[in-house]
């Protein structure tokens, strides 16, 4: 199977994919600029700016019943209910709950992705080569080795 579409270079740093958000209501046309998503592991849930959610129609928010652990400790968000998101062009999420993110500095970089997303996608990263690959489709070599790797 050819993955080569799923490949893109990696500079060992940030992994940042673009995305696009599906808009509040029809009126709403999507940002101009080229808006991205880092790649956290370490994030549960996937978090957009205030700035990004608002230019994009959505308003509504309401505070999370849980506080979150972050890297600067437990913290209380608020979250936003979204129509949709579409990740690096092709990989499309509906309806979703999404964090959201205060005081955020960077203005291409508009959230993260979390595990709620990246669970349901493999990801390979390779410093080695310098590449990094996501897909949602079964990677048949990788099923193999991890097979393999298990005994």
């Amino acid at each position: 199977m050819d993955y080569s579409n799923l490949v893109s270079s990696f500079d060992g740093k940030t992994i940042k994919l673009p995305v696009t958000i599906t808009p509040a209501n029809k009126a709403i046309r999507p940002a101009q600029s080229f808006p991205q998503l880092i790649l956290d592991t370490g994030a549960d849930t996937t978090a957009l700016t205030r700035e990004f959610l608002k230019k994009s129609g959505y308003g509504k928010y309401s505070k999370s019943a849980i506080k979150k652990r972050t890297a600067a400790g437990e913290v209380e968000l608020f979250t936003c209910d979204i129509g949709g998101l579409t990740i690096a062009n092709q990989f499309k999420f509906g309806q979703m709950k999404v964090d959201v993110l205060e005081n955020w500095a960077a203005h291409t970089v508009v959230g993260v992705i979390g595990m709620d997303i990246l669970s349901q996608m493999t990801f390979i990263l390779s410093h080695e080569h310098g590449k990094f690959m996501l897909t949602n489709r079964d990677v048949l070599d990788l099923a193999k080795l991890f097979g393999n790797l298990s005994h």
